[in-house]
């Protein structure tokens, strides 16, 4: 299927022939989904197979349409499986489900339950290894490594669990297949007890060494297949209970180094850029699940009226988010739709 998309993708290109060149475009035809087993599941796409990975109740759980469906594997000590990602299509890491804690007398802490390694064959984890006693949110970030939150600073962790330093920083987002880098001078979504700054903070964006854009009130940053950023500004503090994104927010696009940050999208936050084409989904003012092509005056479909999170799958024809529990529950839908390029 994702070779059926990039031919889809040139064809379209090349038929436009020397008129303004035809965009890709995606239309759902149909839905389905999974009602998650916690408040916040976080769902990931394997890499390389149309399957979820999620948090549920004291483990994980794997959802494939049609085939064994939805899979849950229980934790031996029953501790869940927070903010897991793949690093490839047989193994992810996830961590604990805090980074730090304040004590009344104001002593900060951090978790000690560190990174775990679970390698899946035939749908079933075989192996799982405690790579490291600090860290929390693992990403991947090449080279056989991954970038952890661990109180107020980023450490790397290697396959081994040898830790290397970074240095302070936070919501650390590597760069998929590149050099890049990520981070916030301030935590996004968290207490700052650490900085003791009262503004959103910056976003820095290390291109490569030596090489550091910022990008003012800058969060959920993504990064596009063609080494590019995506980033959800903040244009003011949201209201005293209200959400964060009720002081306004838009997505912001910086193409490359020194690159101007075009708005991409007004109102819109959570950017997810298309893995094969270029276009992103995001979740707009209105609450809705949204996607539409990278520049800002080309075209824009809903998908939903409401939802968060919004992932692509790793052919780029699937879309999960996060739909919001019912009247009646207090748990989410994992909800994917399917899209036909038209």
């Amino acid at each position: 299927m994702r070779m059926l998309l990039l031919a889809l993708v040139v064809l379209v290109a090349g038929c436009s022939g020397n008129r303004e060149p035809l965009e890709t475009r995606l239309e759902p035809i149909r839905t389905y989904g999974w009602q998650a087993s916690v408040v916040n599941p976080t769902p990931e796409w394997n890499p390389g197979a149309n399957i979820i990975l999620a948090r549920s109740m004291g483990g994980f759980s794997t959802f494939e349409e049609g085939g064994q469906g939805e899979q849950r594997f229980a934790s031996d000590d029953r501790r869940e499986c927070h903010n897991a990602r793949w690093l490839n299509r047989d193994q992810f890491v996830f961590g604990p489900g805090w980074n730090a804690r304040r004590a009344p007398d104001g002593t900060v802490t951090v978790p000690t339950d560190g990174i775990t390694l679970v390698t899946m064959a035939g749908g079933k984890p075989i192996a799982k290894d405690h790579l490291s006693e600090r860290g929390a949110t693992p990403r991947p970030a090449g080279g056989n490594r991954i970038v952890a939150q661990d109180g107020n600073r980023l450490i790397y962790i290697d396959s081994r669990g040898r830790i290397e330093e970074f240095g302070e920083g936070f919501d650390a987002v590597p760069q998929p297949d590149g050099p890049g880098l990520c981070w916030r001078d301030t935590p996004a979504f968290e207490p700052d007890w650490w900085t003791g700054r009262e503004t959103p903070g910056l976003m820095h964006v290390r291109w490569r060494a030596g090489k550091v854009d910022d990008i003012a009130d800058g969060m959920q940053a993504a990064w596009t297949r063609h080494g590019g950023l995506l980033a959800t500004v903040l244009l003011a503090p949201a209201p005293p209970g209200q959400p964060w994104w009720a002081g306004g927010t838009r997505i912001v696009h910086l193409a490359g180094p020194a690159a101007p940050a075009v708005t991409v999208r007004n109102g819109a936050r959570d950017p997810e850029p298309h893995p094969l084409a270029d276009l992103l989904a995001w979740i707009g003012e209105d609450g809705g699940v949204w996607v539409g092509t990278l520049r800002a005056d080309g075209w824009t479909e809903r998908v939903a009226v409401a939802g968060s999170r919004p992932r692509w799958s790793h052919d780029g024809l699937r879309l999960s988010w996060l739909e919001p529990a019912a009247a009646t529950s207090q748990l989410p839908t994992i909800r994917v739709a399917v899209l036909a390029v038209r």
